[in-house]
């Protein structure tokens, strides 16, 4: 992405939620980490997500963990945000502070596996076992 577009595509909408404009997806401000205190493993980021739609967050109830493809959009090398422990992730700032530095996707169809992205340097693994994970994952809905 370039400067102007990373800078000026997500917005706070005012409610707990930032919207992507270039993407067309609604994000959670906060992730799991931000929420829980805790890191997850798969089960509990799909209860996350579940949690979410339960409680109608924002008034959506549509909520659900990203696919690879749309945690891609989320990072950007040129935005800056900290995490938990005072480290540069690259989200926009429009996101709350102090998170994990991770994001859970949804599971691979027919696999006990899922993508994990660093924000903190854009990397994915593949890790094996959904029950081992201590990550943080991030909700989102599509607009």
């Amino acid at each position: 992405m370039s400067d102007d577009i990373s800078e000026n595509n997500f917005v706070d909408n005012g409610d707990g939620t930032v919207t992507s404009r270039a993407h067309g997806l609604m994000w959670c401000k906060t992730d799991s980490m931000n929420d829980l205190k805790k890191w997850v493993n798969y089960q509990e980021s799909a209860d996350y997500a579940r949690g979410m739609r339960e409680k109608k967050f924002a008034g959506y109830e549509d909520w659900r963990l990203p696919s690879k493809e749309e945690m891609v959009t989320i990072f950007d090398k040129n935005l800056e945000n900290t995490d938990q422990f005072g480290k540069t992730i690259h989200i926009s700032d429009q996101f709350a502070s102090a998170g994990g530095f991770s994001m859970v996707a949804l599971q691979v169809s027919g696999r006990m596996r899922t993508w994990v992205l660093n924000i903190r340097d854009g990397e994915f693994t593949h890790p094996d076992g959904l029950w081992t994970l201590t990550e943080a994952t991030r909700v989102v809905r599509s607009i």
